[in-house]
């Protein structure tokens, strides 16, 4: 198991041997467009910036257009989204990764319980649902929270009614299973009050001790989930950008 502070060259090397894996050869410097089964349907081209290399994924359709964009220099996120753009792409968004590098961080809230929920257990599963009902749908997705989909391993804070406040879980990260792909959302009614980065704080420093690696990943222009993940302490690794194409 890799110590904790060795997290962000974890994340490099599984970047780029999952690529590898892909493309069936090592990734050079430069820019490498890089087709893949598990990107199949999908209209989305999504660059990583990696220093001396940029790594371009998109399904096997979408390879032969993109083609153009390979190069021996690593372009940048501006700069790919000014080359896919001449090859009729679009700017989609642009994602955050970060990595946990150090012991997390993050604060006591009065009045909140901090616990693990099972979901497996009828009664926490029914607090999940009242959950999910009372959060905005768009929330809902950010956080790839659905009831018929729920992570193995969850965390949450709860209010002297015993009732979800903010809630955390975590899955193994696509790329590197080592990694926990960690989840948050507070409920509308909890906001504002430095709920996440508590609920995400505990859950990191519990999740660290049971071995695990933790990765965050939320959209740029998310400023609550931004904030929670500077707060508890997660570095960012990589910004990567998508474009879109008809």
């Amino acid at each position: 198991m890799d110590d904790i502070a060795d997290a962000a060259a974890r994340y490099l090397s599984a970047i780029l041997r999952s690529a590898a894996g892909d493309l069936g050869a090592d990734i050079a410097p430069g820019t490498t467009v890089v087709a893949s089964t598990r990107r199949s349907g999908s209209n989305l081209a999504v660059a990583y910036p990696l220093g001396d290399r940029t790594i371009v994924w998109c399904s096997p359709e979408l390879a032969p257009r993109l083609a153009p964009i390979a190069q021996a220099r690593a372009l940048s996120r501006e700069q790919f989204v000014e080359a896919a753009s001449v090859l009729g792409g679009r700017f989609a968004g642009a994602g955050h990764h970060r990595v946990l590098t150090n012991e997390a961080t993050g604060r006591r809230v009065g009045g909140y319980r901090f616990t693990t929920l099972d979901r497996g257990a009828d009664r926490d599963r029914a607090l999940i649902e009242a959950f999910v009902a009372a959060c905005p749908g768009d929330d809902l997705d950010e956080a790839e929270l659905a009831i018929d989909e729920l992570d193995a391993a969850i965390a949450a804070l709860v209010d002297e009614r015993g009732s979800i406040a903010s809630y955390a879980s975590a899955r193994p990260w696509s790329v590197d299973a080592a990694f926990d792909d960690i989840a948050v959302i507070t409920h509308p009614d909890h906001r504002a009050r430095g709920l996440g980065t508590a609920v995400v704080g505990e859950f990191a420093r519990r999740r660290r001790r049971q071995g695990r690696l933790l990765f965050y990943n939320c959209d740029v222009e998310n400023v609550g989930s931004n904030r929670v993940a500077v707060a508890a302490g997660f570095q960012r690794v990589c910004t990567v950008v998508a474009a879109g194409f008809d």
